[in-house]
This record gives C-alpha cells, sequence and structure tokens, in this order.
C-alpha cells in the first residue's frame, strides 16, 4: 500500500511555478485549486482527492510520483 506524500507534491509544483515565472495565486487559478490548499501540502495539511488531481494534472504526470510506502 502506498500513501500520498504531500511535501513530494509541493516541491514539483513549486519548480514548475519557478520554471514558468509565476506566484502562487496564478497556479491557483489555473488550476482551481484554492491557493491555501497548495500550501498546506508543504506541512502535510489537509487537502481534497480533487485538488490532488487537479495539481498532478497541471504537472502532467501521474499521482504514484508523489507517493510513499505506508
Amino acid at each position: 500500500m502506498r500513501r500520498l506524500h504531500p511535501p513530494s507534491l509541493y516541491a514539483a509544483l513549486d519548480e514548475e511555478r519557478r520554471q514558468r515565472r509565476l506566484t502562487w495565486a496564478q497556479v491557483a487559478a489555473e488550476t482551481g485549486v484554492a491557493r491555501s490548499t497548495i500550501t498546506r501540502l508543504k506541512d502535510s495539511g489537509r487537502f481534497e482527492t480533487d485538488g490532488i488531481l487537479f495539481l498532478t494534472q497541471w504537472l502532467d504526470r501521474p499521482v504514484e510520483d508523489f507517493t510513499r510506502p505506508a
């Protein structure tokens, strides 16, 4: 069984955001995920499954890239 590792997703989002020279507000607008939800990933905070799916789609990467063994 595997579990989502939110900090690794946050790191990938931050890297993509920097490469594209976007603000977190712009990432939120493009993904449809609230900025507060995105920043909570950094500290493994609460999140919604739909939001995770939208974010991984924005990155064009599978969710499995951001999991680890349970």
